[in-house]
Formats: C-alpha cells, sequence, structure tokens
C-alpha cells in the first residue's frame, strides 16, 4: 500500500480535568491531579473562575514561559495551596461545570443596548441582557444580580437577564451585600424551616430516656462556663473541670443540637444547604435559625441546655485515661468573655459572686491543664500557626470606626486545647466502633511545596541545611522566627504549602495538629458537620450500649463519676467499609456529597470573610491618604510589591513604577534591587510607606515607599 493511502493516525491528545482559578490580568491556573497547569488569556475558551473544565497540555514554549512565568502563581488566588507546576502550558478544550448561574455587577447602557460589568475582575466576560427573557429593569449605574441565559463562546457573548436590584454603588453596606451575592450565601430560612423553629420549646425538667433512646444526665449541679469573644452570640461549647476520686475530669459540653434538628427536617435541609454560619464585619448569615442558634440551643448562663457531653479523665501529665460520651442537660455557671477569663488567669477578677471562686478556681486549673495539652501535641508533631486576625468595629450605619487586632492568649488556648481534645476522642472513638463518619483530615504537604519556599527561607538565613521535612522541623522553623519582623510572612507562607484541611467520611490522619483521628464535634451550631458527627456519634453509642445490653442500667446520678469507655486513639484503619445508618442512606454516596459540599461552603465563609474584612479595612483607612504607615512586604512580583500594614493588617500595593530609582526584579530572590545604588525591597523587609490612593474595585490600598 502507497504511503499516501494510509491513513494518517491522530496523536491522542493529553487530557485532563480540575478547577480553573483565573487571575484578574485574564489568565489562568487549572489544578489537577497531574499538576497545575497554566492557561493564557487566549486559551480559556469562555471559561469563568470555578469553572471544572478540561484542559489540554500545550508544548513548553520557551517564549511564553519566559513572559509569563512571574507571574503570580495559584497560591496567590486561592487559599492554603502551595502545590502546582507551573511550568505545565494548558488550553482549555471544554468546559465541563459551570460555577455561576449568576453574576452581580453593575448595569451600563450605550447606544440602547444593556450590559452588565461583573464586579469580580477574575469574571473576564461582560453580560447582554437577553431581550428574549423577561427581568427587571434597571437603570444606568444600578448593582444588579443577573441570571445567565448564555455563557461565553467562540461565536457568542454572555447573556443574561436582571433578577435583583441591589441598589446604587455607593450607598452604605452595599460592597458587602455585593459579596454575599457573588459567594451564593443564603441570607433567608424557608418558610417551613421558621416554623419548625418557633414549634420549638425549650427544656423544663430533666428528660426521660424514650424507649430505645440514650439517657439524658443530669449535670445541672456541675459548676459549668463558657468562655468566648466579647461579640459572641451563640455560645455552642462549655467547660467544666473537677476531681473525681482523685483523677481529674474535664468536661467538654456542646449544644445539643441534634435533638432540635431531625434529619431531613426543613430546618436541616436548609443547614444543609448553607453548611456554615458565616461571618461579616456587619452580620452573620447563621446556619440555623436565630430562634435556636441564638436562643433554645445557646448554652446562654442560668438558662437549662440540651447538651451533648464528653468527660476525660486524665493523668497528671494530660494524657486520657479513659473518656466517655453521652446525652447530657446542664446549666452554665457564668459567661466569660476571653479578655475577663484572661484577667482572671493572671492574676485578677472580674466575675461577680456567687460563683466568682469556683469558676476561677476552675479557670486556673484549666489554664495549667492547656500548658501540658499543648506540651504533649508539640512533642507529637502539632503545627501552631498562630497569627493576628483583623476585628472592624462598625456604628450604628455600618461605618468602620476601630480596628482590633486579635491573637493567641492563655484564655483562647485553655478553650482551644480542651475542643482539641475532645474531637480527638470523638473521633478516634467512632474509628474503633468502625461506625459511618464525618472526619477532619489533613494530608501531608505536596511534594516540593516546601521546597519552592526554600530560596525565601534561606533569604532570612533560615534552612541552611534544606526545607523543613515533617511537623517538628515546620513548628522549630516557626519557633525560631517568632519574635523578628519576618514571623508573620514566614508563617503565612508555610501556611500556604500545606494543603487544605476539609470533610471526608473516610479515616486519615490530621497532619497540622499530629492527630491519629480528629474530627469537628464542637460547633454545631454553626457548621454541619458537627451537626452530623453528633448524630452519627448517638448512632453508634445506641447501637454499642444494645449489644452491651446498656439501656437497661440504670441512669447515672447527678455528680457520680462517668463510666469509663473505650478512649485510646486508634492506631490502624478499619478493617472494612462502615456502613451509615437507616436515617442517612443506604449507600456511602450521601455521606460523601455532605464532607464535599461542607468543604466547598467552608471555603466560600473563608473567602467571603476575607474580602468582607478588606473592604471594611479600606473604608477605615480611607479618609488617611497622603498619611505615613509601617508595613511588611508579603509579596513580590513583576508589578510590584504587596505590602500588609503592620496597625490593622490591610493589604496594599507599590507599583514597580513607583520605586524610587532604577529597580530591577530578581525573580529567584523575591526582590527589587537598584544595580546602581545597591538598594534593594525584598520578601518579608519592614518599610515606610505613604497612602496615596484607595482601590476601591479591589479593596486595596495604594502605596509608595517613602
Amino acid at each position: 500500500m502507497s504511503r499516501r493511502h494510509k491513513k494518517a493516525r491522530r496523536k491522542p491528545r493529553h487530557l485532563s480535568a480540575g478547577v480553573i482559578s483565573i487571575a484578574v490580568k485574564g489568565y489562568g491556573f487549572v489544578d489537577t491531579p497531574e499538576g497545575e497547569y497554566f492557561v493564557l488569556r487566549g486559551h480559556l475558551r469562555g471559561a469563568m473562575d470555578g469553572d471544572v473544565v478540561e484542559v489540554q497540555r500545550l508544548r513548553k514554549l520557551e517564549a511564553q514561559r519566559r513572559q509569563y512565568m512571574q507571574r503570580p502563581s495559584a497560591q496567590q488566588l486561592r487559599y492554603g495551596s502551595g502545590e502546582g507546576d507551573r511550568e505545565l502550558l494548558g488550553s482549555v478544550t471544554r468546559v465541563l461545570e459551570r460555577a455561576h448561574s449568576t453574576v452581580v455587577g453593575t448595569m451600563h447602557f450605550a447606544n440602547g443596548l444593556g450590559v452588565v460589568v461583573p464586579h469580580d475582575e477574575r469574571i473576564q466576560y461582560d453580560i447582554f441582557l437577553d431581550r428574549r427573557a423577561e427581568g427587571l429593569i434597571a437603570k444606568d449605574g444600578d448593582v444588579v444580580v443577573v441570571r445567565l441565559t448564555a455563557y461565553p463562546g467562540r461565536i457568542q457573548s454572555a447573556q443574561g437577564y436582571i433578577e435583583e436590584i441591589l441598589g446604587r454603588q455607593d450607598e452604605q453596606g452595599m460592597g458587602i451585600e455585593v459579596i454575599i451575592r457573588q459567594h451564593a450565601l443564603e441570607t433567608q430560612f424557608s418558610a417551613a424551616a421558621l416554623a419548625e423553629a418557633e414549634q420549638a420549646a425549650a427544656p423544663t425538667a430533666p428528660a426521660q430516656a424514650a424507649a430505645g433512646a440514650l439517657p439524658r444526665r443530669d449535670l445541672r449541679q456541675r459548676c459549668i462556663f463558657t468562655v468566648d469573644p466579647e461579640d459572641a452570640r451563640d455560645f455552642d461549647d462549655a467547660l467544666s473541670l473537677d476531681y473525681v476520686d482523685g483523677q481529674l475530669r474535664l468536661g467538654v459540653h456542646i449544644a445539643d443540637v441534634s435533638a432540635y434538628v431531625p434529619w431531613d427536617s426543613a430546618i436541616d435541609m436548609d443547614a444543609r444547604r448553607r453548611a456554615t454560619s458565616v461571618y461579616l464585619p456587619d452580620r452573620v448569615l447563621p446556619m440555623l435559625p436565630p430562634r435556636l442558634s441564638d436562643e433554645l440551643c445557646s448554652l446562654r448562663p442560668g438558662e437549662d441546655k440540651l447538651a451533648f457531653t464528653v468527660d476525660m479523665l486524665l493523668a497528671k501529665d494530660g494524657s486520657v485515661l479513659s473518656s466517655e460520651f453521652y446525652p447530657s442537660l446542664i446549666c452554665s455557671r457564668a459567661r466569660l468573655t476571653y479578655d475577663e477569663a484572661l484577667e482572671i488567669i493572671t492574676g485578677g477578677s472580674s466575675i461577680e459572686p456567687p460563683c466568682a471562686a469556683e469558676v476561677a478556681e476552675r479557670l486556673c486549673n484549666l489554664d495549667r491543664l492547656a500548658t501540658r495539652l499543648e506540651q504533649r501535641r508539640r512533642q507529637r508533631g502539632a503545627i501552631d500557626f498562630a497569627g493576628v486576625e483583623a476585628k472592624v468595629l462598625l456604628d450604628a450605619d455600618g461605618a468602620p470606626v476601630e480596628v482590633r487586632l486579635r491573637s493567641k492568649t492563655r484564655a483562647t488556648a485553655l478553650v482551644e486545647e480542651a475542643m482539641i481534645l475532645a474531637n480527638e476522642q470523638v473521633a478516634a472513638w467512632m474509628l474503633q466502633q468502625e461506625a459511618a463518619m464525618v472526619f477532619r483530615v489533613h494530608d501531608h504537604p505536596a511534594p516540593g511545596a516546601l521546597e519552592e519556599l526554600l530560596p525565601t527561607l534561606q533569604e532570612f538565613g533560615y534552612c541552611r541545611q534544606g526545607p523543613p521535612t515533617n511537623s517538628h522541623e515546620i513548628q522549630q522553623l516557626l519557633d525560631e522566627s517568632a519574635g523578628r519582623p519576618e514571623h508573620y510572612l514566614i508563617s503565612s507562607l508555610l501556611l500556604r504549602a500545606m494543603k487544605r484541611a476539609c470533610y471526608a467520611p473516610k479515616f486519615s490522619t490530621h497532619f497540622g495538629l499530629a492527630s491519629t483521628a480528629y474530627c469537628h464535634f464542637t460547633s454545631p451550631i454553626r457548621r454541619y458537620p458537627d451537626l452530623m458527627v453528633h448524630r452519627l456519634l448517638k448512632e453508634a453509642l445506641g447501637k454499642s450500649q444494645m449489644e452491651a445490653g446498656a439501656l437497661s442500667e440504670p441512669q447515672v446520678q447527678p455528680g457520680s463519676q462517668a463510666r469509663p469507655g473505650p478512649a485510646k486513639l486508634a492506631k490502624s484503619k478499619p478493617s472494612k467499609q462502615p456502613k451509615p445508618p437507616a436515617w442517612l442512606s443506604s449507600t456511602q454516596g450521601q455521606l460523601d456529597w455532605i464532607c464535599q459540599h461542607s468543604s466547598n461552603m467552608e471555603r466560600e465563609a473563608e473567602r467571603a470573610a476575607f474580602e468582607a474584612t478588606a473592604l471594611k479595612l479600606v473604608e477605615y483607612l480611607a479618609p488617611r491618604i497622603g498619611e505615613h504607615f509601617t508595613g511588611i512586604i508579603t509579596g513580590v512580583n513583576t508589578y510590584g510589591l504587596y505590602v500588609r500594614e503592620d496597625s490593622t493588617t490591610a493589604d496594599g500595593f507599590v507599583a514597580a513604577a513607583s520605586l524610587p530609582g532604577d529597580f530591577e526584579y530578581e525573580m529567584a530572590r523575591q526582590r527589587y534591587r537598584d544595580p546602581t545604588s545597591g538598594q534593594a525591597f525584598r520578601l518579608g523587609q519592614p518599610v515606610d510607606v505613604i497612602l496615596k490612593d484607595i482601590d476601591n474595585s479591589r479593596h486595596q490600598l495604594l502605596f509608595v515607599i517613602q
């Protein structure tokens, strides 16, 4: 057969799939199992930020790589991801799943043609009004929500109709309204959920166990109290600490939300979709109706409340001798703020009688216990990424009036250590029971993620022998940098190199906490996975007690010692796949979806909170244009320097063109350097800046070097 008659064989294309993150400059990154693809602006094929796309690998063209490899990587676009191979060049071949059904933007008219310009600069396409669809009539300059009827492609533009008119751009609070819509956060509960919440009633007496149900123990005689932020409205965790027969008993008492929210009820369906409460500077978007989150379930002082208790008997060194889990009835003696608790354990007291002495004594004992618990976690390899959080205080009109910086204290630590220990005990017991479960898992950093930080770390004089290889070395690096100007930056870089913690129905370890097994059990008012853990734990406890004939035993009397149960952390994986209870489903699929959805919504809530705080920080500093500030350089790229302002933690930008001299960008050393004077601006360097202007669209300060 002649060569010309042979059929040409196409070389199979190398295709991968993943979620695309698009930068404001128009290029994108696709995170796939084989690495991270860099996609040029002309190769997006109509993809929008967050879409699931199919990507084809392209030849590594040197000109393109030299031009674009200095761009910020996806770890500067996403939260907590430091993995990826930036040398993979790709082209989107098709969009598999759309992330956006609506877009928030500003309405504009030109020559009678209506177009919505998205507020999110990562969405690179204007949306034209679809004249075939009926929608609201907006004015030029209105901020609107547009429902997409057609997505951008090779031969068509994005189209949609006006679904909601939010108002004018300059209205107070409009910025946060836009953020809420951009992240598709729910602001209203269904009528059925509100009706169910109104019908719920508070306990009036110790609840008697129904046939086949777990008995609820009366703990109202215990000295139980809560410690929370000053502005907290829902209290879902309380503490107690007592000596029982010479042994220390730590009690962690969590609001029993599952007693009020049955599976598949209207409240449950609303909570499942939301998956988490969202905390914004001017409001809270609760997971549960306020009737539950703020009233019935909240462990307010002086009120009888249904709880789920974890009792742990501890040795002197903080190790757990035994633990037990059961429904309870409690009455909190005091509601303390972190500041009040800190004052007590450092020598003062601000609690009024009659509970001052008993609460203060237990709080000081908890402080000492927390120190031992933290030492034990450090010894096994836990990492402490303690940072500074900005809290923006607003006036009655929603305008920022003050910024307070929060950091870890002995008061926050004692609560944190108690909660971590309770979460570990619940997860370990469920793992031993081989029961269906929602675990909180955190994988090891991806290969190469820590190596990429080595040049930067060595610029500061760290890691001369190589990058950290395990959690102990990561914590050692954090300890070495403590108290130095670059500590925040190093902590942030290491945190970015970590993989994100997530929820999963299958057991895995928690790298950051060095936990053999971990879950979220302690916040069911604001996290749906915690509510699921309560339900699954009740199911497993009931099954375990029925098998042991425990339900026929008398109820433990108030004040008596909790019966020890298996509490050792499990060392191996379950031998078989656990079967979900009948009320959940006959397959594992629904639990898989709940875990994935909760992980996704957690990220959306974090991003919305971050963006809303950044917005209010910019509003707070806007009247101070022309003033001098101090900060630290947290990012360096071809466009300039990113600076974190010290007094508020607000992020600002210094354009490369504004640097005072003939500076050249040195990517390998993450700095700008003037060859003539030798002056340099590098990552982690403290700088004095002047606030020149405000970029309202990006919620960013524009600085110039002083």
